[in-house]
């Protein structure tokens, strides 16, 4: 699959990246809509003004550089980890673009299925990729 992978300053490739596998617990999105908003353009230009060192392991994930970019994201659900229940292959989905879901904020109480071009919203590490697993509890 191909992924908008963001190197550093001024420099993001598109690039083949392996297709995630979906584990316990995780659903897989389809990519249907992605947005690159004002803070990814920042970084792109600024990424040592980013409020989390890019150049280090992420505190939670572990994750490194490269990193897809964009955090817009909403498509569809195209396949379902073991133990998810309430989500099921084609229902149409969207993902809150921090590492935790709250349950209780505007973004947590979306609609379980809202549609793509009104649910713009995505968790991080499969941004601008075209699919991406996430786990039940953030799926939206």
């Amino acid at each position: 699959m191909k992924a908008a992978m963001f190197y550093g300053k001024e420099d993001l490739r598109i690039e083949d990246v392996p297709e995630p596998a979906v584990g316990p617990g995780q659903v897989k999105i389809r990519n249907g809509y992605v947005g690159i908003c004002g803070g990814d353009v920042h970084t792109y230009f600024h990424p040592e003004a980013s409020p989390v060192d890019l150049f280090r392991p992420h505190p939670v994930t572990g994750a490194r550089l490269p990193q897809p970019l964009g955090h817009e994201f909403s498509g569809t659900v195209v396949e379902v980890g073991e133990g998810v229940t309430g989500i099921e292959v084609g229902d149409r989905g969207s993902m809150f673009p921090t590492a935790y879901s709250c349950g209780t904020c505007t973004a947590c109480r979306l609609p379980a299925s809202p549609a793509r071009h009104t649910a713009p919203t995505a968790g991080p590490g499969f941004r601008t990729a075209r699919l991406g697993p996430r786990e039940r509890r953030r799926a939206r």
